[in-house]
């Protein structure tokens, strides 16, 4: 698997974003930083890595990744499903990346996946479908308010 190359591809995989996650993407060295939607305390980044491109949510919210996590055991669903799902439905087909789920060093709360392709137009849709599933999930949809 080809090994992402910089600052040029990140620049690449930028441009193809949907309009909507670019106004909360930032390109930082050789990743892509997207805040998630609702003012939800997690975000999303592109990194490159030996393997070629992870994906993943990140959250220092302990209780924001147990809501993730509760949601997935209540409804039986595997992450890799709805991943699927929310790709098909941008009209992208190809094998599904398995998900891994951690805490890393700085004690950070990580959902990734490692993408088999380097192309910019298909992280950008597999980046796209990650934010449109993860939404779904727990309390990243933000908070219901009363009414």
């Amino acid at each position: 698997m080809c090994r992402l190359e910089g600052q040029n591809t990140m620049n690449e995989i930028y441009e193809q974003l949907p309009e909507w996650l670019k106004g909360v993407a930032k390109l930082t060295g050789d990743s892509i930083k997207v805040l998630a939607p609702h003012d939800v305390d997690a975000w999303y980044l592109i990194t490159s890595d030996p393997a070629g491109c992870d994906l993943a949510l990140v959250t220092k919210d302990r209780w924001l990744s147990e809501s993730i996590e509760g949601d997935l055991e209540h409804t039986g669903d595997e992450l890799e499903e709805l991943y699927e799902e929310e790709l098909v439905e941008l009209d992208w087909e190809g094998k599904i990346p398995n998900f891994r789920h951690f805490r890393n060093d700085a004690r950070e709360y990580v959902f990734s996946c490692t993408w088999p392709s380097t192309a910019p137009s298909e992280l950008a849709t597999a980046l796209e479908a990650m934010v449109n599933m993860f939404t779904e999930l727990g309390d990243m949809g933000g908070e219901e308010e009363d009414g």
